[in-house]
């Protein structure tokens, strides 16, 4: 299996700092995380810090939602992993407000100031949040669209694999990058990490 690490430069323009994306395909988009990006994917890293028990451990999530998502992605097997979606999930037939935004909207807000400033033209209901989890190979069923992924903590490692085709499988990084792509068809999974590592994926 062929192994490309994507490492992006950006350039400083006279004009000013701008975000650019580099396309990888039609399928892919990255977007380099600003300062101000930075700035408040830490607000929301320090948050979540401070209330370690607002995501729920994700085997709880299973045998208590029979959460698919959480067997299918492996963390059953990942005592430490936890998982809560933020904003609307389907439950009971309709949607509804999840209980992590019921109970947490400063967070909430904390995840669509992030994504007003760093992408104002995607639109997003939910937020999907893991905590320390190292996702085995998978597509996305849940996802009505594309998504966007990114990472924030104190870890090393942690980057994205994306397999394109049968012979290349693409290692992103999503500690300095936003990555939007469609997790339906392409089989997406962790690189191992060390720290304490949390992804948000918006969609």
């Amino acid at each position: 299996m062929e192994i490309y690490y994507i490492y992006i430069n950006i350039l400083e323009r006279e004009r000013g700092k701008k975000n650019i994306y580099v396309y990888i395909n039609m399928d892919y988009k990255l977007r380099k995380l600003t300062s101000v990006d930075l700035l408040n994917l830490e607000k929301i890293y320090n948050y979540l810090e401070l209330n370690p028990y607002c995501l729920r451990k994700s085997f709880e999530n299973y045998r208590k939602n029979n959460n698919y998502h959480a067997k299918k992605i492996g963390a059953l097997d990942q005592p430490e992993a936890r998982g809560s979606t933020a904003g609307v999930v389907w439950k009971n037939g309709c949607f509804q407000i999840s209980k992590l935004s019921k109970e947490h909207p400063i967070l909430d807000d904390l995840l669509i100031d992030f994504m007003k400033v760093h992408n104002p033209e995607f639109n997003f209901n939910s937020v999907y949040i893991t905590k320390n989890c190292q996702s085995k190979p998978h597509k996305d069923s849940g996802n009505p669209d594309s998504s966007i992924i990114v990472t924030v903590g104190k870890f090393e490692g942690g980057g994205l694999y994306v397999k394109e085709n049968e012979l290349t499988t693409t290692l992103f990084d999503i500690k300095k990058n936003s990555l939007e792509f469609d997790g339906r068809k392409h089989t997406h999974f962790t690189e191992e990490f060390t720290g304490t590592r949390y992804s948000l994926i918006f969609y």
